[in-house]
């Protein structure tokens, strides 16, 4: 059997594409994908030239919308899949829901979600509610008809620390993946965002996805530990090894080695004095 010069372009689409599996992110996808229309081309006798800009069009084109089109249909798909059935479900306070001080947390089948009031109203902890609503991760609760008095109101022994914990400003309720969980600000190294996708790093160097933009999860930070260092990072005090001031007004940081970060990162020269301050009282 003789090769032609589509039969290369379409064995070379068939491993790009084959490689997308083991290697997410559709950069080598968009790469199979022009060399499928240039095999395309090749098929039906266009010239070589033409093949070429065929294949560089297929790139581009799912660099600039397959990709961003199949990451928001991925996104809406897990919160989809994760909140189904939610609506009408029975469970209970474990954060005081108040939509002025932007607190409210519920636990739902052994999970805790993001939870406000269906008329503004403050529902303390331990009280039953039932989910009329969800918007994104955030559900909308009302209380439950059968929830105790005030008076009655108690949490039970595994949901006290981790109430008081959430008071003190020691833990963050996140999400994680597909579930709900209580992160010690005191495990936490620094939060970064990377393709619209927002990670936590431990100190030990686990990380993780958090379904939250960094101005979502700044809001709820201690300014005492944390200090949004740019538009990519979050960092903690003990992540800080050494700082350098550079001859253009901005500040290098040096990291403490962990997995999935850089050596260092900079501080804007208009951030660089706000950054100061808060890193001298951290010594």
């Amino acid at each position: 059997m003789t090769f032609e010069i589509w039969h290369y372009w379409f064995i070379a689409a068939f491993l790009f594409l084959l490689l997308e599996i083991f290697i997410p992110g559709f950069i080598v996808g968009s790469i199979g994908l022009g060399c499928l229309l240039a095999a395309i081309g090749a098929f039906i006798h266009l010239p070589l030239w033409f093949n070429i800009i065929l294949f560089i069009a297929g790139f581009f084109v799912g660099i600039t919308m397959l990709k961003p089109l199949l990451q928001k249909f991925e996104h809406k798909s897990a919160i989809k899949f994760n909140a189904e059935g939610l609506i009408g479900k029975k469970g209970k306070v474990i954060e005081e829901i108040n939509t002025t001080k932007n607190t409210g947390c519920v636990r739902i089948d052994g999970d805790d979600w993001r939870a406000v009031s269906q008329n503004d109203e403050i529902i303390e902890t331990g009280i039953a509610v039932e989910v009329t609503a969800i918007e994104s991760i955030v559900l909308t609760v009302r209380t439950h008809k059968s929830s105790p008095s005030t008076s009655n109101k108690t949490l039970s022994e595994n949901e006290k620390p981790v109430e008081q914990s959430i008071k003190n400003n020691k833990g963050l309720i996140l999400t994680t993946g597909n579930k709900k969980e209580i992160v010690y600000t005191e495990e936490i190294a620094c939060f970064y965002s990377q393709q619209k996708t927002t990670y936590i790093v431990t100190l030990e160097g686990k990380q993780r996805i958090v379904d939250e933009s960094l101005e979502k999860v700044e809001e709820r930070l201690e300014s005492a530990r944390f200090f949004r260092a740019n538009r990519q990072f979050i960092i903690s005090n003990d992540l800080i090894k050494s700082t350098t001031s550079q001859p253009d007004g901005k500040l290098e940081v040096s990291l403490k080695p962990l997995p999935n970060l850089p050596v260092s990162i900079s501080v804007s020269r208009l951030k660089s004095h706000a950054f100061r301050k808060w890193f001298q009282k951290q010594v």
